[in-house]
C-alpha cells in the first residue's frame, strides 16, 4: 500500500532536516525520535516503504503504510502535524 505523493513530502522533510519526530501508528502506538531517511525494508519477503529513525540511540525502520499520523517536536517552518 503506497501513501500519497504530498504525505511522502513531510517524511521527506523531516528526514532532510533531521527532525524530532513523534510518529503515531495505526494501532495507536506512538514512536518519538530523529528522522533519518526513508528506506525500502525487506518484511516477509515483501519490499515496504519505511522512515528509518534513531530512537533511544538504536536505528528503526517505521512502515509508512502503518502511520496515522506524523507530529514534529522540533520548531520547523513546514509542518507541525500531518494526519495520514
Amino acid at each position: 500500500m503506497n501513501i500519497a505523493c504530498q504525505l511522502y513530502d513531510y517524511i521527506e522533510i523531516a528526514c532532510m532536516y533531521g527532525l524530532e519526530v513523534s510518529v503515531v501508528l495505526k494501532d495507536g502506538n506512538t514512536v518519538k525520535g530523529t528522522a533519518l531517511t526513508t528506506v525500502i525494508d525487506k518484511r516477509n519477503d515483501v519490499a515496504t516503504e519505511c522512515i528509518q529513525m534513531s530512537i533511544d540511540k538504536t536505528t528503526q525502520n517505521i512502515a509508512l503504510n502503518e502511520i496515522a499520523q506524523l507530529d514534529a517536536i522540533t520548531d520547523n517552518p513546514h509542518f507541525s502535524s500531518v494526519s495520514f
